[in-house]
């Protein structure tokens, strides 16, 4: 199975705009509605790299971005024209964030602003990375771990120990005789001690019963 982001950059539409060279887009949620050029006025190929950063008199998060050679020049000439203007960046359809242009912005590199938590801003970051991914992303293997893994080693646990008593058993009587039984039921008294003493003092043996003995212990079950 293979997944392809697409990111691409487009202006938010004036309100004069022809319906024709526009088109509807909501956000992530499904709560905000955007109404955008149809052109695109950059693709997210050109997008290098993305990080968290603070801004340096807020101290408010933001997004720092970097462009490469092509992308800085196109992005510093439609910056340069269109100051004032609210540029979407579209991932997948989806509106991720449509920040307003205040500068002109040179250099292949900008920083994007909001009212952004520290997450938030992290998440659009990860997502800008991820929509200037070149290749698509195939999933090679998904695996999904239940509560039912404890359970399927004590059954297993079970059978393997009956098993292996009937073995030491049969092998006992075959070399020893009534000697063997003498030692079996020696062996016998030894392991429900064993297992009595292991019970009074809540004691595991196996990881997943030490991780269920962990479990109970941190949420008081």
């Amino acid at each position: 199975m293979a997944q392809r982001l697409k990111m691409t950059f487009h202006w938010v539409a004036d309100v004069n705009e022809s319906p024709v060279n526009t088109m509807i887009r909501w956000d992530s949620t499904g709560e905000e509605r955007f109404r955008l050029e149809s052109k695109v006025a950059l693709e997210g190929k050109h997008i290098s790299d993305a990080r968290l950063a603070f801004n340096a008199q807020s101290g408010s998060p933001v997004v720092n971005f970097t462009l490469d050679a092509e992308g800085a020049k196109i992005f510093g000439n439609m910056t340069k024209a269109n100051i004032g203007r609210a540029l979407a960046i579209v991932l997948d359809d989806k509106v991720i964030t449509a920040p307003v242009i205040r500068s002109v912005i040179g250099g292949g590199s900008g920083e994007i602003s909001g009212n952004f938590t520290p997450r938030e801003a992290g998440d659009l970051a990860l997502l800008l990375r991820a929509g200037a991914l070149p290749v698509p992303l195939e999933v090679i293997e998904e695996r999904t771990v239940g509560p039912d893994l404890g359970s399927d080693a004590i059954q297993m646990g079970v059978t393997t120990g009956l098993i292996g008593a009937a073995l030491v058993l049969g092998f006992m009587l075959a070399v020893y005789g009534s000697w063997g039984v003498i030692a079996c039921l020696a062996l016998a008294v030894n392991l429900g001690l064993m297992i009595g003493v292991l019970s009074l003092l809540r004691a595991t043996l196996t990881l997943p019963g030490i991780a269920g003995d962990y479990s109970d212990a941190r949420y008081g079950r």
